[in-house]
């Protein structure tokens, strides 16, 4: 049954992936926020590592789990482990984007999420 699974996430992880060494954190909770008070609070759009939020890139994650500067492939995009917020603990991973409607929108939902420890990734 091992075997079976290995084999089936193979042909789940994009081609690109292939060549990059990754490990499977299984599935996570996603979430997503934005720079609006009642998402961010008085950080706005600033994150825990002084970097600014960009949608398509950052996340928030609990740094105990997951490291700062961390790649995550998250349906066949890469985000970096950049930021951290007080609901974020654990297999729970928060999305940032530029608007607050798509963010109650999309809601929360769960899904399979790898990390990225090396190799090249061509987007």
């Amino acid at each position: 049954m091992k075997r079976l699974l290995i084999i089936l996430a193979l042909f789940l992880v994009p081609v690109q992936a292939r060549a990059a060494d990754l490990s499977s954190m299984g599935l996570c909770k996603i979430t997503y926020y934005c720079p609006c008070e009642s998402c961010s609070g008085p950080y706005q759009d600033k994150t825990a590592t002084g970097t600014r939020c960009e949608e398509g890139r950052t996340v928030a994650v609990d740094p105990d789990v997951i490291a700062y500067g961390t790649k995550l492939l998250i349906d066949g995009k890469v985000y970096i482990a950049e930021d951290c917020g007080p609901g974020v603990k654990g297999d729970h991973i928060d999305i940032y984007l530029d608007d607050h409607e798509r963010t109650e929108r999309l809601g929360v939902r769960y899904t399979n999420v790898w990390i990225i420890r090396g190799g090249e990734w061509d987007e």
